[in-house]
């Protein structure tokens, strides 16, 4: 069994990747989401259980940036040096690409449909009109949108059928092995796929 930790909404992605790749799971593969990176001692018995039984675990999380108190290289170090405090045996892929600060949301920001790229741009003229009103101490009035702001209002801007609306607003459903919305053969996504490939041989 391939246990995949993951931190949140990134586990809806992650079984459509999955699926996108290899067709169907056959139980070859279980999602867990962990509830972020410093939360590992907590889901200690999962991976040694998984590891006693000759299973692979995998970590899936948000390199994040200085402003967070991350990057690749902190958090990586971080991650590295909690499994070895715990004796766990795991494999770490940090979003969006295993080599750059970031996140799940840059990640998705990279595989939007290039139909639709144009909303993107257009969030980010907002972004910077937020940014821009000052108050007389030239501190900043309003807060400025995050990432996942942004994804949302991509998501939310584009037309959908009544049942896609439906699953959108009351089920928050992101359609990801929709290509309407997101491409998952974008290039940007070869580093993760390598990583899941690496692993999971069907």
């Amino acid at each position: 069994m391939i246990r995949i930790f993951v931190e949140g909404r990134d586990s809806e992605f992650l079984d459509k990747y999955l699926l996108f790749l290899f067709g169907e799971n056959k139980g070859m593969w279980e999602i867990i989401q962990a509830g972020g990176y410093s939360k590992l001692h907590l889901l200690d018995q999962q991976f040694k259980e998984n590891t006693e039984r000759g299973g692979v675990n995998l970590i899936i999380f948000d390199a994040d940036s200085a402003d967070n108190g991350g990057g690749y290289i902190v958090r990586k170090s971080y991650l590295q040096e909690r499994l070895e405090e715990l004796s766990i045996s795991a494999e770490l892929f940090l979003f969006p690409n295993d080599k750059e600060d970031g996140d799940f949301e840059l990640l998705l920001e990279h595989i939007v449909n290039e139909e639709h790229t144009c909303l993107l741009k257009c969030f980010e003229g907002y972004e910077k009109c937020v940014a821009g009103h000052v108050d007389n101490e030239g501190n900043p009035q309003y807060i400025t949108p995050n990432r996942k702001a942004k994804i949302y209002a991509y998501l939310e801007s584009i037309k959908k059928s009544k049942k896609e609306l439906e699953r959108f607003k009351n089920k928050k459903e992101f359609f990801f092995d929709n290509p309407k919305y997101w491409n998952l053969e974008a290039e940007y996504l070869l580093p993760l796929k390598q990583f899941l490939l690496n692993v999971i041989q069907i």
